[in-house]
C-alpha cells in the first residue's frame, strides 16, 4: 500500500509541501534512532550503556518522533492559514509569522535529535553505526530544507527590522544545526566499525 503522506506530497497542489516533507524526513531519521535503541536496550550492561541510559534515549526519541509528527501537520495548517490571509487581505503578518515559526521549530528539533543520535552512537554496537549515520544525514537534510522553507517567507515581512531579526534567528539555528551535524557525523565515523575499521 502506498504511503499516504508521500501520495499527498506528490499531488499537484501546494500542501503538503517542503516544510512538511522536512518534518517527515526527520521522522524517518528518528525511526532509525528508535530501531537502534530498541536493539540495544535489552542487551546493554551496567555502565555508560546501561539499560537505564537506553531507556532515556528511547523516551526522548519517542518524544521527538511525536513532535515531528505534530510539526508535519502544523506546517500544512500554517500554509493554509497564510493562503487564507492572502486571499482575505488581512492577518497576513500573523500568518507569515506562523508559517516561519513552524520550520524554525523543525530545525530546532532536528538539532536536538542530532545530539541524541550522537549520544546513541557513542554507546551502540559498531554494526549499528551505519544506520545512525543514515539518520544523521536525513536530519541534516531536514534541517537545511526547513531553513529554505522558512527563509522563503522573509520577503513577506514588511518591517525591515523584523525581517532582519527573523533572518538572523534562522541563520543561527541553521549554523548550530550544521555544526552539530558535522560533529556527530565525524564522531560516528571515527568509531571503529564491526571489522575494526571505520564505518
Amino acid at each position: 500500500m502506498p504511503d499516504t503522506f508521500l501520495t499527498q506530497l506528490a499531488r499537484p497542489r501546494p500542501d503538503p509541501g517542503g516544510g512538511a516533507a522536512a518534518a517527515y524526513a526527520a521522522r524517518v531519521a528518528v525511526a532509525l534512532l528508535l530501531k537502534v535503541a530498541h536493539l540495544e536496550a535489552p542487551r546493554s550492561r551496567p555502565g555508560p550503556g546501561s539499560p537505564e541510559v537506553w531507556e532515556e534515549i528511547l523516551k526522548e526519541a519517542e518524544r521527538l518522533a511525536h513532535r515531528f509528527r505534530q510539526l508535519q501537520d502544523e506546517d500544512v495548517e500554517a500554509y493554509r492559514g497564510f493562503a487564507r490571509a492572502r486571499a482575505a487581505g488581512s492577518g497576513l503578518l500573523q500568518a507569515v509569522r506562523a508559517a516561519t515559526r513552524c520550520p524554525l521549530n523543525i530545525m530546532n528539533c532536528a538539532l536536538a535529535t542530532l545530539e541524541l543520535a550522537g549520544r546513541a552512537g557513542a554507546l551502540c554496537q559498531p554494526h549499528l553505526l551505519s544506520d545512525l549515520l543514515v539518520a544523521v544525514e536525513l536530519l541534516g537534510g531536514a534541517l537545511q530544507g526547513a531553513y529554505h522553507i522558512a527563509s522563503a517567507n522573509l520577503p513577506w515581512f514588511e518591517a525591515v527590522s523584523e525581517r532582519r531579526n527573523t533572518a538572523a534567528t534562522l541563520v543561527r539555528a541553521r549554523d548550530l544545526g550544521e555544526a552539530a551535524l558535522w560533529t556527530v557525523r565525524l564522531d560516528l565515523m571515527a568509531r571503529p566499525g564491526p571489522s575494526g575499521g571505520t564505518p
